[in-house]
């Protein structure tokens, strides 16, 4: 059964490790796709998946994938000093700039 979409590959692959590391056995479907970009609409049936074989394990993948994302996804956005630029929480260099966040960044 289709667990989880992924932004990207890596990220399907990553949490796809995750799980097997708990004995969850899932697999990545879907990610021939994703370098089709800007010829095809990306959306949910195009974007990489989690595929989940033992389907009586899917709440506890479930509580894994949030756990995981609440770890990554926690830092808030933040505007550079040097240029202005909104940057995301999980970068600590502007990606305008290249200047690092320091404690006087703007959070967002």
């Amino acid at each position: 059964m289709k667990l989880y979409v992924a932004q990207n590959p890596p990220q399907a692959h990553i949490l796809c490790e995750l799980l097997r590391s708990h004995r969850i056995q899932v697999e990545v479907r879907g990610e021939g796709l994703f370098g089709l970009q800007g010829e095809l609409p990306m959306d949910d049936s195009s974007l990489p998946y989690l595929w989940l074989i033992d389907e009586h394990k899917q709440q506890q993948a479930k509580t894994l994938i949030a756990e995981f994302e609440n770890r990554h996804n926690h830092s808030p956005d933040w505007r550079c000093d040097d240029c202005g630029e909104i940057n995301e929480g999980q970068f600590a260099l502007c990606w305008q700039c290249g200047a690092s966040t320091t404690d006087e960044a703007i959070l967002i």
